[in-house]
């Protein structure tokens, strides 16, 4: 038996936040400054912007009332966050991700010891790890979880989505993440560069008008308070502590840690970039059109979106070899930046990653004004970004979830959703495969399709987002309503949503920006 297709929730969310309207007050137009005449070419490869034609588009420079960095500037952005998290996220500053791919897969010897035996063995804490062990350990499984990392430790990802919300909801975190005071999302608000063209589009206007929000978190505290709800539902947690290898047998799949040896009905692999069984198997491809690179940091003093200080922002520059910057607040007062570009790109430019993220944020006309007087509260750190996918999925009494078995580029928030997302068809698939005492990958199949296809549909989403005329009608989507609507519901994350047209028109057979790489890629 397949794994269940999802359905759409219908209920409202627990614990709801106030509805908060965004601000009405009417921008200024006002003309970009004057660049010297003698601005040239920076190392970074962008040419300073050329003087508007007679017929310029409707001004929408931010026009901020407010100093950075003011009390005051914050008033709305949300509930004030706990003091714990604050702490915790300072702390997880401190704790850098690997800096480059060959990093993530650095593996110890095996330990000696028998850690004994479960009914689910799960290679990772993160979002999706935590979230699996969460939903199988309501479901009664014995299960345990192997991180490498002490938590909380710094990472990128730190905008999610609202489709996620139903997923913590089951897995019953949903009121401690309330709890937590992190800022209400409900919207994202898209930005050309060049021309300042820009829209935002609130979640409440989607084809679903029942996730109309979602939070921006610091991911080292976020990250830790899923695990250890997970822990507190029961789940083993071995952390510190590394995977080696796995057997797989007619019985049971075996999993070797530096700590030990144990043994469980189904391994899932939920490593995040690591991408543990993926690496070994050699059945990572890596997309050839999304090698990019990300530079980023947290400040202070950072301008924020003005219809609402909690939405993030992305600034598309350039061609499809350059790339976009992200803005994403939250509640202490500090604001993740970050700029992703082409690798090659990046290469070329021989800077270091502050010198790269320094000259793309001065040659930027939407993100330069907000970052006058930002003061970094970390090193500027380098990612690669680049997009894969795994041949396959799931296997006899394996699942790969998450970054795992596809990274996707991350444009559109979509890496904690698609975790968590499959980590709730995988906690389906695994409970069909117990009702059953079937766990061949014969069992695992519907999982595999449901995960090919929304990995899909986000490809292609993304793919227009690189497409300058898509990114026009983006940015000019309100004089189309429907259209807008149904770009504003996979920004939300629904990404099942079959009466969703924009999905079968991006993905479908003739699709204007069906791409024949992705194609190949996902079979």
């Amino acid at each position: 038996m397949a794994a269940r297709k999802p359905r759409k929730a219908k209920s409202k969310p627990a614990r709801k936040p106030p509805a908060r309207k965004p601000a009405t007050k009417k921008r200024v137009a006002k003309s970009p400054p004057k660049k010297k005449a003698a601005a040239k070419k920076s190392a970074a490869g962008k040419s300073a912007p050329k003087k508007a034609a007679a017929k310029k588009p409707a001004a929408t420079r931010p026009t901020p009332k407010q100093a950075p960095g003011k009390a005051s500037a914050r008033a709305a952005d949300g509930p004030q966050p706990s003091q714990e998290m604050v702490k915790q996220a300072h702390s997880a500053l401190k704790v850098t991700p690997p800096q480059n791919l060959s990093q993530y897969q650095t593996g110890g010897n095996p330990g000696a010891a028998n850690l004994g035996r479960f009914d689910v063995a799960i290679v990772g804490g993160g979002p999706g790890g935590s979230t699996l062990a969460a939903l199988l350990a309501k479901q009664g499984r014995k299960v345990v979880v192997v991180e490498r990392q002490q938590f909380p430790r710094f990472r990128i990802g730190e905008s999610l989505l609202p489709f996620s919300i139903d997923i913590w909801r089951k897995s019953g975190v949903l009121p401690k993440i309330h709890d937590q005071g992190y800022i209400v999302k409900r919207g994202a608000r898209f930005v050309i560069d060049e021309t300042l063209e820009e829209e935002c589009f609130w979640f409440r206007n989607g084809l679903d008008a029942d996730h109309p929000y979602a939070f921006q978190v610091q991911r080292g505290p976020f990250d830790k308070l899923l695990l250890d709800h997970a822990r507190e539902l029961g789940v083993t947690v071995l952390q510190p502590a590394s995977a080696t290898g796995w057997e797989i047998g007619p019985d049971a799949a075996t999993l070797h840690t530096d700590q030990g040896t144990l043994e469980a009905q189904v391994l899932c692999d939920v490593s995040g970039r690591w991408t543990f069984m993926s690496a070994r198997q050699n059945q990572r491809k890596v997309h050839p059109a999304h090698r990019k690179i990300t530079c980023y940091a947290h400040f202070t003093n950072v301008v924020r979106c003005e219809q609402d200080p909690s939405n993030i922002i992305i600034s598309r520059f350039g061609e499809m070899a350059k790339g976009w910057f992200w803005l994403i607040p939250f509640s202490d007062g500090t604001t993740s930046v970050g700029v992703v570009a082409d690798a090659e790109y990046y290469r070329n430019s021989g800077m270091t990653p502050r010198q790269f993220f320094d000259a793309s944020i001065a040659q930027s006309r939407s993100f330069a004004p907000r970052m006058t007087s930002a003061k970094a509260c970390c090193d500027v750190l380098l990612e690669a970004d680049f997009s894969y996918v795994s041949d396959r999925h799931a296997g006899d009494r394996w699942l790969k979830i998450g970054d795992a078995g596809a990274f996707v580029d991350p444009v559109f928030s979509s890496g904690v959703f698609l975790s968590t997302k499959a980590a709730e068809l995988a906690a389906q698939a695994i409970d069909d495969a117990f009702q059953k005492n079937d766990f061949s990958a014969a069992s695992f199949a519907g999982y595999e399709k449901l995960i090919r296809h929304g990995t899909k549909v986000f490809w292609a989403f993304i793919d227009a987002f690189y497409n300058r005329d898509f990114l026009k009608q983006m940015v000019s989507s309100r004089r189309r309503p429907l259209l807008q609507s149904s770009i504003t519901s996979l920004l939300a994350g629904d990404i099942f949503n079959e009466s969703n047209a924009l999905i079968t028109y991006l993905t479908g057979e003739g699709g204007a920006f069906a791409d024949n790489e992705i194609k190949q890629l996902l079979g």
